[in-house]
């Protein structure tokens, strides 16, 4: 049997770090230990592709002398030796399902393929989860030649566990195991994956993906030391946080030269500083800001580097919903208090105050100490009809994008991208003065509380507006910085 040209043979690998085989006494398909399985069973790509999505065999071996493999509900089986036309008669024939992040399914006639706990891989559920979710050696949609940032996603037809999937991590010592001849560009994020980094990282992964690289999250509250060799050899280069940077560099070695440095607020920048110095800027591989108010405060803090913007999006898909008709709850999706050099920034209470005054409800998305996740904020949305932010510093402030891709009213100070955003229509400007952003807000929703009407036509045009910040149109900026660093 012979291998597809362009479509190299795949070995296949599950989340959980074990790879499948067969076993040589049973001729049964299994998945063990990554280490001590043989290295014997491969993917391989059919031809004669039907679709949009790739699809193949399980063997034993490739080229030549591959045996074909039956996967059944309760096993999956090495055929008996045969003509090559009876063997691919009786194989199952696999198609690939393009999850997220290098993830995917293995899929026969609505059924996925599982790789069950005591170690059987069986073709036995209606549903995509953790024990159906594998990794492939090949990206199989790169080698059938399917365009960049056009993969199907949408998994239409399919049973995917949307929530356990965004929330799964691939462990970046996995990925080297099973990407280990890749020649892709390959980045991993040291940073924080929960609240709004974890957000802004968790979208970088998957569009970034998308588009050729392999993207991978390195959680910076644990230890790595015990193997952060091999993470250092495989990946081309690290993006951090500015407070990243000397974590990198003081913990594990890094280089600056391979890190690509970006400030997601001003007080980043300032930390470098105080850790590092000015030339800590210089050395990086590349340096980026995630708003053009950063752009201006950085070099108003005196780095001499100038900076490269790259804004952050929403998947406008993800928190498209349907508007509400009435003004009756507003919602405050950040900290409410948060002291930086003595000074409180976020100012929740106005935001609190000037709702309650407006004779509306108030609802809190959450805070630091009690986080709600990122991949659950859409459901917040829907829980409330409009979003202020009162911060007097924020860079790009995800709530108030979030919140105009869901069709809510949103309300907000002028920092950050919120200017430039609601400038094209996707929210309103509150003053930044406390007497007089309490007065204005208050007097703004009460307005809109009153007149439906008019409710639903801001919220109708906030809506339009926010298509404009969809990660499609920010992403380009993003594959800039990651390919102009040195």
């Amino acid at each position: 049997m012979m291998t597809p040209v362009g479509s190299p043979p795949a070995r296949i690998f599950t989340t959980w770090g074990s790879v499948l085989y067969v076993d040589p006494g049973s001729l049964e398909l299994r998945h063990g230990p990554i280490d001590t399985s043989p290295e014997n069973v491969f993917f391989l790509a059919d031809p004669d592709r039907e679709g949009t999505r790739p699809r193949g065999r399980l063997a034993l071996g490739f080229g030549e002398s591959a045996r074909l493999i039956a996967c059944l509900p309760d096993r999956s089986q090495l055929l008996p030796e045969g003509g090559e036309n009876g063997q691919a008669a009786s194989a199952t024939m696999l198609t690939v399902v393009d999850l997220e992040r290098g993830l995917v399914g293995l899929e026969a006639n609505g059924t996925f393929l599982c790789a069950e706990p005591d170690g059987r891989i069986t073709l036995s559920k209606s549903w995509c989860s953790l024990w159906e979710f594998f990794l492939l050696s090949e990206d199989l949609s790169a080698a059938s030649g399917e365009a960049a940032g056009t993969r199907d996603h949408s998994h239409a037809g399919f049973d995917v566990n949307k929530k356990w999937l965004r929330s799964f991590i691939v462990d970046p010592r996995l990925r080297v195991r099973v990407r280990r001849n890749s020649k892709a560009k390959k980045l991993l994020i040291y940073g924080y994956p929960l609240w709004s980094h974890g957000r802004v990282y968790y979208d970088l992964c998957r569009h970034l993906w998308d588009r050729g690289y392999i993207v991978d999250i390195l959680n910076w509250q644990g230890s790595h030391s015990a193997y952060f060799g091999e993470l250092d050899s495989f990946y081309d280069f690290f993006i951090t946080a500015l407070d990243g940077v000397s974590g990198l560099v003081n913990n594990y070695g890094v280089a600056y030269e391979r890190i690509i440095g970006l400030s997601h607020h001003e007080f980043d920048i300032r930390m470098l500083v105080e850790q590092k110095g000015l030339e800590a800027f210089d050395k990086l591989a590349n340096y980026g800001v995630v708003s053009e108010f950063l752009y201006s405060r950085s070099l108003m803090l005196g780095v001499p580097r100038i900076p490269k913007v790259a804004s952050l999006g929403v998947n406008f898909a993800e928190f498209h919903m349907e508007i509400p008709s009435r003004l009756e709850t507003v919602g405050y999706a950040s900290s409410m208090s948060a002291k930086t050099y003595g000074v409180e920034w976020k100012r929740g209470e106005l935001a609190e105050a000037a709702a309650r005054e407006a004779g509306l409800a108030f609802h809190v998305a959450g805070s630091t100490a009690s986080q709600r996740s990122f991949h659950d904020m859409p459901d917040f949305y829907r829980t409330v009809d409009a979003v202020v932010t009162s911060s007097i510093s924020e860079a790009n402030a995800l709530p108030v994008m979030e919140a105009a891709a869901a069709g809510r009213l949103v309300i907000g100070t002028p920092v950050g991208n919120f200017p430039r955003n609601a400038y094209e229509g996707a929210g309103i400007i509150a003053p930044i003065e406390p007497d007089k952003f309490k007065e204005f807000t208050a007097a703004t929703l009460r307005y809109y509380k009153d007149n439906p009407t008019e409710f639903v036509r801001k919220c109708q045009d906030i809506q339009k507006a926010a298509t404009k910040l969809d990660w499609k149109h920010m992403i380009g900026d993003w594959i800039e910085l990651i390919e102009a660093s040195r």
